[in-house]
């Protein structure tokens, strides 16, 4: 902390004197009504100006909210259409998924008629081979007998 001391005190005081000196000098020599009218002239000039500005701000914040709600109208209609566009895509996938099924259930099956066809082939060369030996066999006795 610095001491003070008796210089300073009258630097200070001073100071003060010559600020409020600077204060009312404009004033001295002056009639108050003119200072007085000239002051609520000016101030009136700023309350005009800080009204337009507040009417501008009113307008501008009536646009950004017609602005804001025009644009929660498409959010909401984008999100209606995409709600409806994903219950088609949802009824798409499924109808797929049904034809993947039965195309896999066809597959399956062919491929089991494959092997009964390949059975049912050896099933009647077996028959033939059958009703061939057979008929030899009578053809034989036949012969025999004859």
């Amino acid at each position: 902390m610095i001491p003070e001391t008796e210089e300073t005190k009258k630097n200070v005081v001073q100071s003060a004197k010559d600020f409020m000196t600077g204060v009312f000098n404009p004033l001295k020599g002056k009639d108050l009504g003119q200072l007085v009218e000239d002051f609520t002239s000016e101030m009136t000039l700023v309350a005009e100006g800080l009204s337009e500005d507040q009417q501008k701000l009113f307008q501008e914040t009536d646009k950004l909210s017609a602005q804001q709600t025009e644009l929660e109208q498409r959010l909401l209609d984008g999100l209606h259409d995409a709600e409806v566009e994903n219950k088609e895509l949802r009824k798409e996938v499924h109808s797929l998924a049904v034809r993947l099924e039965k195309a896999e259930k066809l597959i399956a099956d062919k491929k089991l008629k494959k092997s009964d066809g390949l059975l049912s082939i050896i099933r009647q060369a077996t028959w033939l081979v059958a009703v061939f030996s057979a008929a030899w066999v009578i053809v034989t006795v036949i012969k025999a007998f004859t």
